[in-house]
């Protein structure tokens, strides 16, 4: 018996179709499978230390889930858009905020006097600081800083913030040439060295060990702190960008004291 083309038509439709449903279900059941084991390992996590290290280590979930979750201080910048400082002030973590003021040669942060003015205001300590890049000199970057940062309204030492993205071009011998140099200008000028902003990764490559004994304000986004080549110490540690404050309508970083530092060590 001959059949029709029709019917074999449909009856393979029908056995894709069934292959698509078992495709389906089958990625369902990984996708399943996976955040199962997910949630009992965090569970197991809270009896068993040692399987949360496991997991950590095969999944690097530690980079994006400190384990600290206290912190003593903000540091913000106009990328924080406005802030509600009577609401940050509630706060009673935050021991002291770091405000960006300047950087370059010209720039000045556009929100810089709306911050320090309103944190201040409110009752918060406040430090002001500098992004410093490898493209200007080190003494008009200085005199930048020095022009829009009143010493009357500073209740913490200067902060200076080294980063890849500002240095990239300079060698290490000629960032630490110019560092160096701002860092003695800062000293004259305000009578303590400046808190030195920057990543561990960077830092380790570009500035260690030589810039070790300055006070040291290290980034890490990781649950484990970052380690100077040199066995230099770090004072404060940005330990996530990813915070959240009162006051706050997005992220802000979140910072702690580490190795014996407290407030009266960064206080002017």
């Amino acid at each position: 018996m001959v059949k029709s083309s029709t019917s074999s038509k449909s009856k393979a439709s029908r056995r894709k179709g069934r292959k698509r449903s078992r495709s389906r279900w089958t990625v369902r059941r990984i996708i399943g499978t996976v955040v199962s084991v997910i949630f009992f390992m965090v569970l197991w996590s809270y009896l068993s230390p040692s399987t949360w290290r496991v997991f950590k280590s095969w999944t690097h979930i530690d980079e994006i889930i400190p384990e600290h979750s206290g912190y003593d201080g903000i540091d913000v910048s106009k990328h924080q858009g406005k802030i509600n400082w009577s609401k940050v002030a509630e706060d009673k973590n935050i021991q002291f905020v770091y405000i960006k003021a300047t950087e370059g040669r010209t720039m000045l942060d556009t929100r810089y006097h709306e911050n320090i003015n309103g944190a201040r205001k409110a009752g918060l300590k406040t430090g002001s600081y500098h992004f410093f890049t490898s493209r200007r000199s080190a003494r008009d970057q200085f005199e930048n800083f020095r022009k829009h940062v009143d010493r009357n309204k500073q209740d913490l030492i200067p902060m200076v913030d080294v980063e890849e993205s500002g240095c990239r071009n300079a060698s290490r011998s000629e960032l630490q040439k110019s560092l160096a140099e701002f860092m003695e200008l800062m000293k004259a000028e305000y009578g303590c060295y400046p808190l030195l902003y920057s990543q561990y990764r960077f830092y380790n490559e570009k500035l260690a060990p030589e810039f070790n004994r300055y006070f040291i304000f290290m980034a890490r986004y990781s649950s484990s702190e970052p380690k100077l080549r040199g066995n230099g110490k770090h004072n404060i540690w940005q330990y996530s960008e990813r915070g959240k404050v009162s006051g706050i309508k997005g992220h802000v970083d979140l910072d702690r004291f580490v190795n014996g530092t407290t407030f009266n060590d960064i206080k002017w």
